[in-house]
């Protein structure tokens, strides 16, 4: 596999023969998240004003020289930390919420009513994190692929856009040298 970051809002990805064109248009389009403000879990000065104004008076959480730790949430919000880590964010460490997360629990608890421009675009999200995903992979780090789902939607995407449509099954079993467009002509 090969990514090559055009921008932050596009990438080339090739592998198997197939090369796809990663933008913000694809990833709402196949998710149907809104596009909404582009974010990155690099601003910390914005995640530390979404920590001090995620958290209700009654709150008490417990801070972590790093964050916050999940436990000492409200169960619906740990719950919610955790679903925001294991499956946005792609991240193995479950017990401390960082400054990012935040952004994303703060959209939850009191971004709900704002309009779609106002709203933290998840496509801008996913799409820096794949680019990052497949920096590390052409750098040689194995077992950097985050968001399967994603990706699967994607190929998918493309792959129905063939004049005989390529099931996910077929294409996920090619072996890594199979080449889907000799695959084709046969």
């Amino acid at each position: 596999m090969s990514l090559r970051p055009l921008s932050k809002t596009h990438a080339i990805v090739s592998f198997r023969g197939l090369t796809l064109e990663l933008t913000l248009e694809l990833i709402n389009r196949v998710t149907g998240l809104p596009l909404g403000l582009p974010w990155s879990k690099e601003e910390r000065s914005l995640g530390q004003v979404a920590k001090k104004t995620f958290f209700l008076p009654e709150d008490h959480p417990v801070e972590d020289k790093n964050g916050v730790r999940r436990t000492s949430l409200p169960p619906l919000w740990s719950e919610a930390s955790y679903q925001i880590m294991k499956y946005i964010t792609c991240e193995g460490r479950f017990s401390i919420i960082y400054g990012y997360h935040f952004r994303l629990l703060h959209e939850l608890r009191h971004g709900m009513d704002f309009p779609p421009a106002k709203k933290l675009s998840i496509p801008y999200f996913l799409l820096q994190s794949l680019i990052e995903c497949g920096t590390r992979l052409n750098e040689g780090i194995p077992n950097q692929l985050a968001h399967y789902g994603l990706v699967k939607l994607l190929v998918e995407d493309f792959l129905h856009t063939y004049i005989v449509p390529i099931a996910w099954e077929t294409f996920k079993n090619m072996s890594k040298d199979d080449n889907i467009k000799l695959w084709l002509r046969t």
